[in-house]
């Protein structure tokens, strides 16, 4: 899971009781509850985050250099779980379409990376496409959209998934994944 914490340094898991630093994401109840339903499934859970240096210039943070820096490491790091648990599924839960085969000319996801690290054409499902990150509102593509799968996501309560061969448009050329959640809970908490 992106967030995290290592279990100790150089030791990525298996995790598998709540983590003791649980803040940022992990602190968030969506989150929470995904965590605490993986656990009691008896899930192992991984962490697999960049190790970034805790005196680094919060500047530097956010810069597009340390991003695909993020995400390459990111990368390496799962790259190094697929041999710790051979023939173990693995399921990543990233955010911010981090696990999108897909680079373009800036930025170079995690999904891109580990899919040429690893020789694995890894199945990704985009929950962000309706998703209103500015807080402005829905863009107008997003409201058309909804309104067209109004009945289909009122019953199934709101949110539905949709494989990319057989999207409406412009979800059929979404780059770099396979399927997309739409919803109409689409306010960042």
């Amino acid at each position: 899971m992106e967030a995290l914490p290592w279990p100790a340094r150089g030791v990525a898991g298996p995790i598998r009781v709540w983590p003791a630093r649980a803040g940022g994401y992990l602190a968030q109840p969506d989150m929470r509850k995904l965590l605490t339903t993986a656990l009691d499934l008896g899930w192992s859970l991984w962490a697999y985050e960049a190790s970034i240096d805790p005196g680094k210039d919060p500047a530097e943070l956010v810069s597009m250099e340390f991003t695909n820096w993020r995400e390459t490491e990111q990368a390496r790091n799962l790259c190094q779980l697929v041999p710790a648990a051979p023939g173990e599924p693995l399921l990543v839960w990233c955010g911010n379409s981090h696990a999108s085969r897909h680079a373009d000319t800036e930025w170079v996801p995690m999904g891109h990376h580990f899919a040429v690290m690893s020789g694995i054409q890894h199945v990704v499902i985009d929950q962000t496409v309706t998703i209103d990150f500015s807080g402005d509102g829905l863009q107008p593509w997003v409201q058309e959209l909804l309104a067209t799968l109004r009945g289909t996501l009122a019953a199934h309560g709101g949110t539905a998934a949709i494989r990319r061969d057989q999207a409406p448009p412009p979800l059929d050329s979404w780059p770099g994944v396979d399927a997309l959640i739409v919803s109409t809970e689409n306010t960042l908490t």
